[in-house]
């Protein structure tokens, strides 16, 4: 079914009045920089007219490229590149500008493409920003004319446009024809497609067939903020300036279409969690992998938390690490008992008593150093200086652990080591032959949707990672439910199976997870998270094997938010649900 545009535009309207009511008394308004310079098109002053409407909502200014290479970016919540021509935009930024506005959007700020701003986006030209891992579908035929088309959206594009049907008609002004590419860049994200063109336009010698399929509206997250484009010009199809809008509320972080309350969980939050205290805090409840409360509270980077704000996960990655590690187990190239140096012939490592295993590792009975701590430190700068690195890699690293003396014989104390999951992640990606990320990405992240979740591309297993509530709920989801396209029903056991010492006393850790057992039974499964620098990452995940409940709670910004405190709320939270 096809809406109309006054059906659209009256639909548009009401949902819009509702919201700006909602957001006047709950929010300041988004700051958004439209920019001005070569290559902006005519297309801008309808752009502008879409933001005179809604004055509540946003304070618009203009910036010049001389504006961001200054640094004016820090000021600003959402940065717009209009219709025009994206190569001389991209052009007028020059490299520095291109970087700041990387930057800016890598710390949390946002950007929006309408046309030009697509092409800008994308990571095919020598001017582009970089920000979408896209490339653009036949571009010898750009030009390939204009007029009204229809798109069919996703239904996440209908969720977020408030639509009831999958087909809208929109002006198209030779916009990008966005795809993915044959090859895949890790370091440039994927994107979420929120529209496809249904019908073409193929003029000025344009095949047929070419147009129909291709992306006209996506967004993705990079790094720590958010990116959205659109192919065709909503701005300049009348009704339809309010999906620009829905599309800078998506950008300013303050709406949460998918956030899931439980009002009880809330008071218990909020009286633990005032508003008072810094930073932010997100919440996942669930039962039976179903979510019974999603939300986040307080204000995280200059930005309300929702179940979409990155949320650093601290040695919650560890989790991630030992899946990766059952998957090669399970497929019969990794064996657990076997020598770490039978995997990595070359690397010299320490010797007490017995070599060390892969399960050492895995269950922190390895006896090896541990880089985060302030001795250790010092000897990796004495290393690092030595060697002349700028930063260790899963493999730098490796070699200096060889230079490293083991605290004790492993398989003999349980003694927690982020270097050992680093370890870890060194095996794995030589046992899978790609980078660690990699693995990651395409055995874990892209089976489950988790679009929102990064990690480093050089220093892996321990630490690195960051995910969004979201995207939590799909791993909690695959766990509870053994999805089986990570592990079969035994290898999700091995999961959650206390590891041995040499003298066969049970350890309380097995996969990533720290393990409590009542009379022989798994009770629950639960590990924190502390993170440094400005995230302040303070982290619990909690388990409930008898009735199948996950806590996840996820603070950041709040270095004073303790162990206890994280605890003290997710028992509160649990025994609520128990009520």
């Amino acid at each position: 079914m096809k809406l109309s545009f006054s059906t659209l535009a009256v639909r548009l309207a009401a949902i819009s009045l509702i919201f700006v009511t909602a957001v006047a008394e709950a929010a300041d308004p988004i700051r958004v920089a439209v920019f001005q310079g070569s290559g902006v098109g005519v297309s801008v002053n309808e752009l502008l007219q879409v933001f005179e409407n809604h004055e509540d909502e946003v304070d618009v200014r203009r910036i010049t490229p001389e504006q961001i290479a200054a640094g004016d970016l820090t000021e600003v919540d959402v940065l717009i590149h209009p219709g025009g021509s994206g190569s001389k935009q991209g052009k007028a930024l020059g490299e520095e500008g291109r970087e700041r506005v990387r930057e800016f959007v890598d710390d949390g700020g946002s950007y929006l493409g309408i046309c030009a701003g697509g092409y800008l986006a994308t990571n095919y030209y020598s001017w582009s920003l970089n920000l979408i891992d896209a490339k653009v579908v036949d571009r010898a035929h750009w030009a390939r004319g204009t007029g009204m088309v229809q798109l069919q959206l996703s239904p996440s594009g209908c969720s977020l446009f408030s639509q009831d049907t999958d087909e809208v008609e929109i002006y198209y002004g030779q916009g990008p024809l966005l795809g993915r590419h044959e090859w895949d860049d890790p370091d440039v994200p994927d994107y979420e497609s929120l529209a496809i063109y249904k019908t073409e336009i193929a003029e000025k010698g344009a095949p047929n067939g070419v147009m129909p399929g291709t992306s006209a509206i996506v967004r993705t997250h990079y790094g720590q903020g958010r990116v959205f484009c659109f192919s065709p010009h909503p701005e300049k199809t009348d009704g339809l300036g309010e999906m620009v809008m829905q599309a800078v509320r998506w950008l300013g972080n303050v709406e949460d279409a998918d956030a899931v309350e439980d009002k009880d969980v809330s008071q218990i939050i909020e009286k633990r969690y005032p508003a008072s205290m810094p930073g932010g805090i997100a919440v996942l409840v669930t039962r039976d992998g179903e979510v019974l409360h999603r939300k986040g509270y307080g204000v995280v980077n200059g930005r309300p938390m929702t179940s979409h704000t990155p949320l650093r996960l601290a040695s919650v990655t560890k989790q991630f690490a030992a899946m990766c590690a059952a998957m090669l187990i399970e497929e019969g190239r990794l064996d657990i008992t076997e020598e770490v140096t039978h995997y990595l012939p070359d690397l010299k490592l320490p010797k007490e008593g017995r070599e060390l295993r892969i399960h050492d590792l895995l269950w922190h009975s390895s006896g090896l150093a541990n880089f985060i701590k302030a001795k250790e430190k010092a000897a990796i700068l004495a290393f690092r200086k030595e060697r002349g690195l700028d930063y260790l890699t899963n493999e730098t690293h490796a070699e200096w652990l060889s230079t490293m003396e083991l605290k004790r014989a492993p398989g003999q104390e349980f003694e927690y080591t982020n270097s050992g999951y680093v370890l870890l992640a060194r095996v794995i990606e030589v046992v899978s032959g790609e980078p660690f990320h990699v693995f990651q990405q395409r055995r874990i992240f892209d089976v489950l949707g988790m679009m929102e979740t990064t990690d480093s591309t050089r220093f892996n297993g321990s630490g690195n990672m960051a995910t969004t509530l979201v995207d939590y709920s799909k791993w909690d989801a695959a766990l509870w439910n053994q999805d089986s396209r990570l592990l079969s029903p035994d290898g999700y056991r091995m999961l959650f199976t206390r590891g041995l010492f040499d003298n066969g006393e049970p350890i309380p850790y097995g996969f990533g997870w720290r393990l409590t057992y009542r009379d022989d039974e798994l009770f629950l499964a639960e590990h924190g998270g502390v993170g440094s620098g400005k995230s302040a990452a303070r982290n619990q995940i909690e388990r409930h094997f008898d009735d199948r409940t996950t806590v996840a709670i996820f603070a950041q910004e709040n270095p004073n938010f303790h162990k206890s405190n994280r605890e003290e709320l997710a028992a509160e939270i649990y025994e609520t649900l128990l009520d």
